[in-house]
């Protein structure tokens, strides 16, 4: 995130309370928005492994630098891509065929973003640099494969559709707003941030937490029905 140790640290802690109440506003509403509850928890625990970087580059600590980047990245290559479209799967628990879709999304999100963040955490001292960058964090993952520039630009579009469109294309509109925010905060990322685009996006995206957390505090009970199981 942009600034300091302290602020993500801050962050990371504030988000815990908000993430206990969407998780319970779950339980007490829709089981199915559990899993987009759990969103702001996970968040917070990702923005404190970044104070962990933080402290560690201020005090010239590699090992602290690298458990606290392998921690942070793990979420930010490998769980995200998959956890978005299971969030929106979650939703959708009532409708067989809108489901499995976003199943299969998930899983190919968590296969390619696993695999790339293996590639990163075996090959960490080769491929893998984490600087402090015009007050942010940079995660310099050019080395980590793929490499190629048309293959990594597609992956940056795929990722960048699995953690957005499954909301944005969800039956239930309430998650409709969150995949538009996190897309739109990925464009502002590119073109203000660019040098720490990693960091920052999901600083922008651990703000929609409290977002999130406005869809659980105006969701109603879920419907008694047995809904469309086709």
């Amino acid at each position: 995130m942009c600034y300091s140790a302290e602020a993500s640290l801050a962050t990371g802690i504030l988000l815990l309370p908000v993430g206990t109440y969407c998780v319970l506003a779950a339980f007490r509403k829709n089981i199915g928005y559990l899993p987009l509850a759990a969103t702001p928890l996970l968040f917070g625990i990702q923005q404190v492994c970044e104070a962990g970087v933080w402290v560690g580059l201020q005090r010239n600590d590699p090992s602290l630098v690298k458990a606290s980047a392998i921690a942070f990245l793990f979420f930010a290559l490998a769980f995200w891509p998959g956890w978005m479209p299971l969030t929106a799967a979650g939703v959708e628990f009532r409708s067989r065929t809108r489901r499995w879709p976003l199943v299969v999304a998930g899983v190919v999100g968590l296969t390619l973003g696993g695999a790339r963040y293996i590639a990163a955490v075996i090959h960490y001292d080769e491929w893998l640099v984490v600087e402090i960058a015009v007050h942010s964090i940079r995660y310099d993952l050019s080395k980590v494969p793929p490499t190629d520039a048309v293959a990594s630009v597609v992956w940056q579009g795929l990722y960048l559709a699995l953690v957005s469109l499954p909301l944005v294309v969800s039956h239930e509109r309430r998650l409709r707003p969150i995949g538009i925010l996190v897309a739109a905060s990925a464009v502002v990322a590119i073109l203000a941030f660019r040098y720490a685009f990693g960091s920052v996006w999901c600083f922008f995206a651990a703000l929609l937490s409290f977002f999130i957390s406005y869809v659980l505090y105006r969701l109603p009970p879920a419907p008694t029905s047995r809904g469309d199981a086709t």
